[in-house]
C-alpha cells in the first residue's frame, strides 16, 4: 500500500533543543505544497527557522495554532500525498498521537478542563475543528458554535478563527487572558535562572575615558553611527586575542576555547525578549564593514529573524544601556559564555591630569565586567578590563 500522508513534526535543530514555538504558518490548510516549500516558522533558543516540506502534496491538516510551544517530535500538521478521505486522515493523526508527546503547559491560570489537550477527541461538540484551533478559541472565551466554518463539510479552519478573534468583543464571553511567554523568552528565563542560582558570577567596575577615541572615530569615519558600540566591540575583540585564556565557553563536558575574536551584542527584540547575536572575526573587519554588519545583525535580531549561526561562538557579550540614560548596571552572564561587559551612558567627568596637575573634563563611561569565576578569576578579569581600556584610550592613534 502506497504512502498516503507525511507527518509534519517539531524538528530537532540542535543538541539542546527540546521545544519549539509556532511563529507563523506559511501555508494555509488545504493549500498545495511542493517539496522544499517553507511550511512553518518555528522559534527556539532566540532564533526563528523555517521548516520546509519534505514531500509534495496538500497541507491537509494544521493541528497547532501560532504561538503554541511544543516538544520536539510533536505532530503539528499532515501533508496528504494524494487523494484521501477524512476518515483516513483522522486515523493517521490518531496513530501518530499514540506516541508519548505531550506539549508543555503554558498558561497556569487556565483551569484543568478549559484547555483540551491536542490529542483529546472533541467529544463535547459536533463542530468540526482541530484541537489546536479549539484551544485557541477557548483561550479567547469563544464557543466554536459561534464560528462559521468555511472548510470542507463546514469544518472550521484557521482563517475562520482568525476572523472571529479579530472581532473580539462581538463574541467573547469576557474570559480574562494572560499573555504567555514566547519561546525565546522562556529560553532566556531558564538560562538566566540557572546562571543566577548556580554560576559563581562576580562584577568588577571601572571608568573609561572615551572622548578622544570618539573624536578620532568621527574624524576618520564621519558617516559611521554607533561609535561607542563600535569602539567597545573592537576593543573587546583585541583584548580577547591578548587574553586567549579567557576566550572560552563553559560547556557541560569541559571548557572549550572559542579561538576567534567574536563578540556578542545584547539586542532588545520587538517582542520583549533579548537576543545576543554574534559578530565574528571582529579583528578582521574595518570600522565601515563592522558598522554595516552591526546594522544588519541588529535589524534581524529585533525582528526575530536570527538563524542558529548568528548566536554561536562567543565568550563575551556587550550590553549597552547608555541610550536609556543608565549610568551603570550589572548584566547577567549567559552560559555557555563566561563574561559580559555592561556599559552605561556617556558623562562629562573631571579627571586628574598628571601633566597639568589639574582636573580636566573628560567624556567617560562606566564599564562593569561580569565574569564566571569557574573560568575567569579576579586578577584575570581586572587585567582584561585594563586591556580593554588601553585599547580604547591609547590604541587608536593609527588608522581605524
Amino acid at each position: 500500500m502506497s504512502k498516503q500522508f507525511e507527518a509534519v513534526t517539531i524538528p530537532k535543530w540542535g543538541i539542546e533543543m527540546t521545544h519549539g514555538r509556532i511563529v507563523e504558518w506559511r501555508c494555509a490548510e488545504g493549500a498545495s505544497v511542493q517539496a522544499g516549500d517553507e511550511l512553518v516558522d518555528i522559534e527556539t533558543d532566540k532564533i526563528v527557522n523555517s521548516f520546509e516540506a519534505r514531500e509534495s502534496g496538500t497541507l491537509a491538516r494544521i493541528l497547532v495554532a501560532e504561538g503554541d510551544e511544543l516538544a520536539v517530535g510533536t505532530l503539528i500538521g499532515v501533508i496528504a500525498l494524494g487523494g484521501h478521505s477524512i476518515a483516513d486522515l483522522d486515523a493517521f493523526i490518531a496513530a501518530q498521537s499514540l506516541a508519548p508527546q505531550q506539549p508543555p503547559q503554558k498558561d497556569s491560570v487556565e483551569s484543568a478542563g478549559s484547555t483540551p489537550d491536542a490529542e483529546q477527541p472533541l467529544a463535547s461538540t459536533d463542530v468540526k475543528i482541530s484541537p489546536a484551533l479549539l484551544r485557541k478559541l477557548a483561550k479567547a472565551g469563544i464557543s466554536p458554535e459561534a464560528v462559521a466554518g468555511t472548510g470542507p463539510n463546514g469544518r472550521i479552519v484557521k482563517e475562520d478563527v482568525d476572523r472571529v478573534l479579530a472581532k473580539g468583543a462581538d463574541v467573547a464571553t469576557g474570559a480574562e487572558l494572560t499573555q504567555a511567554l514566547t519561546g525565546s523568552q522562556q529560553k532566556v528565563a531558564r538560562a538566566l535562572s540557572v546562571a543566577q542560582s548556580t554560576v559563581p558570577i562576580y562584577h568588577l567596575r571601572r571608568q573609561l575615558s572615551i572622548g578622544n577615541a570618539l573624536a578620532r572615530l568621527k574624524e576618520q569615519c564621519p558617516s559611521v553611527s554607533g561609535g561607542l558600540t563600535i569602539l567597545l566591540v573592537k576593543a573587546l575583540a583585541r583584548a580577547l586575542l591578548q587574553h586567549p585564556e579567557l576566550n572560552r565557553q563553559f560547556q557541560e563536558d569541559g571548557i572549550r576555547a572559542v579561538g576567534r575574536a567574536n563578540v556578542a551584542l545584547a539586542v532588545a527584540r520587538e517582542d520583549g525578549a533579548v537576543a545576543a547575536p554574534v559578530l565574528t572575526d571582529v579583528d578582521q573587519s574595518s570600522v565601515t564593514d563592522l558598522s554595516t554588519q552591526l546594522t544588519a545583525l541588529i535589524g534581524r535580531a529585533r525582528a526575530g529573524r536570527l538563524v542558529a549561526e548568528d548566536s554561536q561562538g562567543a565568550a563575551i557579550t556587550l550590553s549597552n544601556l547608555g541610550m536609556y540614560e543608565i549610568d551603570d548596571f550589572t548584566a547577567m552572564v549567559t552560559p555557555p559564555q563566561v563574561m559580559v561587559l555592561s556599559v552605561g551612558q556617556l558623562r562629562m567627568q573631571p579627571v586628574w591630569d598628571d601633566e597639568t596637575e589639574h582636573f580636566m573634563p573628560q567624556q567617560q563611561v562606566t564599564m562593569v565586567l561580569g565574569s564566571d569565576h569557574r573560568v575567569v578569576n579576579g586578577a584575570q578579569a581586572a587585567q582584561f578590563l585594563q586591556t580593554v581600556a588601553a585599547e580604547v584610550e591609547t590604541a587608536w592613534s593609527g588608522e581605524l
